[in-house]
């Protein structure tokens, strides 16, 4: 096996080990905190504007052409986001990198509330290719945005601090199960 011209490397011998570490950790406070599309969003923004970024409004507002150089970058309805440096001429072409933000979870059905016998029940529907059996007996947590009548937002986030209530999808019917908890 020795003689073949394809040899694997692992990224362990290639590279420092504290970066590695470093890089791994920052990514996983990432998706640590980026918990839904509007979280994520949220959170990109910030390491956006930490790399030099501005949002596009500030050119608007300053009534400043964006040049060569500039780093800009759009935010849509809370939920998408959009990040270009301005390279140069665009007549010569420009270089574009997209990235999808998207996550599995299980969406509440508009009025999801229903209660039967001392228990809250959700409506829920899943989404983004996700198994029914991948939900059950796991704690899972209530993370997102509730928009009121009048229009402002509540940012919901119930069953990820210690303390908080979990939620759990049982495998078997309330009524079969004996569990306690």
């Amino acid at each position: 096996m020795e003689n073949l011209s394809f040899k694997t490397t692992s990224v362990w011998e290639k590279r420092d080990i504290n970066t590695i570490d470093s890089y791994s950790r920052g990514y996983l406070d990432y998706i640590t905190k980026s918990l839904t599309e509007r979280l994520a969003v949220e959170e990109t923004v910030e390491l956006l504007k930490k790399a030099g970024f501005r949002p596009l409004e500030y050119y608007e507002t300053a009534k400043e052409n964006i040049k060569t150089g500039d780093k800009v970058y759009l935010v849509k309805s809370g939920k998408a986001l959009l990040a270009f440096k301005i390279a140069g001429n665009f007549r010569k072409g420009l270089n574009m990198v997209a990235a999808h933000i998207d996550s599995p979870r299980l969406d509440l059905k508009p009025k999801p509330l229903k209660e039967k016998s001392g228990l809250a029940f959700l409506k829920t529907h899943y989404y983004g290719g996700i198994k029914k059996y991948q939900w059950l007996n796991i704690p899972l947590a209530l993370v997102g945005t509730v928009v009121l009548e009048n229009g402002d937002k509540v940012n919901i986030n119930i069953g990820n601090a210690p303390g908080d209530p979990v939620f759990v999808i049982s495998d078997l019917l309330p009524h079969l199960d004996n569990r306690k908890g």
